[in-house]
């Protein structure tokens, strides 16, 4: 095993365990539920706020779970893109 394809392992693992823990974190920040609220005045006092249906408030975890998921892919991408245009000897 060359240095170069030594290296080359150790991409793809990185890239499937980006994606991996990507998907686990996306995972868990969707089970848990995201509190807001109102830090300056007031509004409308009479008034209640409820998110309709469609609404969609994300955690953070949530939000480092899709970046990382989003890593790990463009990396697998590269790497597939890069294996795909190595020249091979005839």
């Amino acid at each position: 095993m060359t240095q170069q394809s030594g290296r080359a392992i150790i991409a793809w693992v990185i890239a499937g365990m980006f994606v991996v823990a990507g998907v686990a974190v996306t995972t868990v920040g969707l089970t848990i539920t995201t509190a807001f609220g109102w830090f300056a005045y007031q509004p409308l006092a009479a008034a209640t706020f409820a998110p309709s249906g469609d609404t969609v408030f994300l955690s953070r975890t949530t939000v480092v779970g899709v970046v990382l998921l989003s890593l790990g892919l463009i990396t697998l991408a590269f790497l597939i893109g890069w294996r795909a245009a190595i020249r091979r000897p005839r």
